[in-house]
């Protein structure tokens, strides 16, 4: 509670819940209440995924890029 009461008092955290949110915010609980996800910024998700050693933001989708070698170029062999 002591880092609560740094930032809030009674009053002023009865004013914040009183005020409501808007409707990005709300689009924004939506959205990570339907995908499971963390809602916070980037540093707060990174921080959870430290704590928890779990993946947690969302990754580039789609499948990894093949490893494709150019056929032009040789193999360098080396002579120990």
């Amino acid at each position: 509670m002591e880092r609560w009461r740094e930032n809030w008092s009674v009053a002023s955290w009865r004013d914040f819940l009183s005020a409501g949110e808007t409707e990005s915010e709300l689009a924004a609980i939506r959205q990570c209440t339907h995908t499971g996800r963390p809602l916070g910024t980037k540093e707060f998700v990174k921080e959870l995924e430290e704590m928890t050693r779990r993946q947690l933001a969302p990754r580039k989708g789609g499948r990894r890029a093949k490893l494709v070698t150019d056929p032009r170029q040789e193999p360098l062999e080396f002579d120990c």
